[in-house]
């Protein structure tokens, strides 16, 4: 399910371009003057491409990257779909397939906006917001340990001493997927972060006829402390809706550490350790 490189465009394609089709590794320092950009530009165009499946990231001076070849999957993506027991194979097939990429297509556009607009609406300031859901074979912990995207930050109050680490994950699920399984895996990441939410695609034209549905999550999220957020347009935060709020929880130390270990990039982990010291 990896994103056709043809449709790439701006510092993306440039960026694309200039990585050997052969799969050969080079470097990011390389890579950077080759392009002439500045440190910041090249990072969002490279962490994109790495976000989109298309090249990967290896080690080296400097940090390598190398193309994914196209012959071979570069990710692969556990998405939880219910479907009846007595469907044909050729349905659930198609059931599975048109779930999976409804909801691959979701995570960059509410990514973007949970960096922005949802993050001001929501006083938050993100030191980051991945996507995480893409991460190949990477053993992150079990099938549901891994959520669609994460936001972190550091927080410090006025009258409370000391910093601390905020972890916001998000289970995205497409329209055609919606139903209260959504709840129990969004449960599994809370285990690990300090927020956990269910967001939900409801087009408008679907919301009358979805209603029922997203009712039983929120009521079953309501139980567990699980946000709830529907989304009528993917990339327009005004259409986003909050239906429940998350419930703050404190995670073992140990396992929200393990947590962002596991799941975050190295770029990430490193804005974390240079912000907590």
């Amino acid at each position: 399910m990896t994103v056709d490189p043809t449709t790439l465009h701006g510092d993306q394609q440039a960026l694309f371009m200039a990585i050997p089709a052969d799969g050969t590794s080079m470097s990011n320092p390389i890579l950077q003057k080759k392009l002439g950009w500045d440190t910041d530009r090249y990072f969002q165009a490279r962490d994109a491409l790495v976000d989109l499946a298309l090249i990967v990231r290896g080690r080296g001076r400097g940090g390598v990257v190398r193309r994914v070849p196209a012959e071979q999957p570069a990710e692969e993506r556990t998405v939880a779909v219910v479907v009846e027991a007595n469907a044909d194979p050729a349905t659930t097939a198609a059931t599975v397939e048109a779930v999976i990429k409804n909801e691959l297509a979701l995570y960059d556009p509410m990514r973007r906006v949970i960096a922005t607009d949802w993050a001001k609406d929501h006083r938050r300031d993100p030191l980051a917001v991945e996507i995480t859901a893409l991460q190949g074979r990477r053993a992150t912990g079990g099938t549901w340990s891994r959520p669609d995207i994460v936001s972190v930050e550091v927080r410090t109050f006025a009258y409370v001493p000391g910093k601390y680490l905020e972890v916001a994950t998000f289970e995205i699920k497409a329209a055609n997927a919606i139903n209260v399984q959504a709840v129990y895996e969004a449960l599994a990441h809370r285990r690990s972060a300090t927020h956990s939410y269910v967001l939900l695609h409801v087009p408008t034209d679907q919301a009358e006829q979805l209603e029922e549905d997203v009712a039983d999550v929120a009521e079953a999220a309501r139980a567990h402390g699980i946000g709830v957020i529907t989304a009528g347009v993917p990339g327009d935060y005004n259409t986003w809706e909050d239906r429940e709020e998350a419930r703050r929880v404190e995670p073992d130390p140990e396992r929200l550490n393990d947590f962002v270990a596991k799941q975050l990039s190295d770029k990430t982990r490193d804005l974390i350790s240079r912000r907590l010291r």
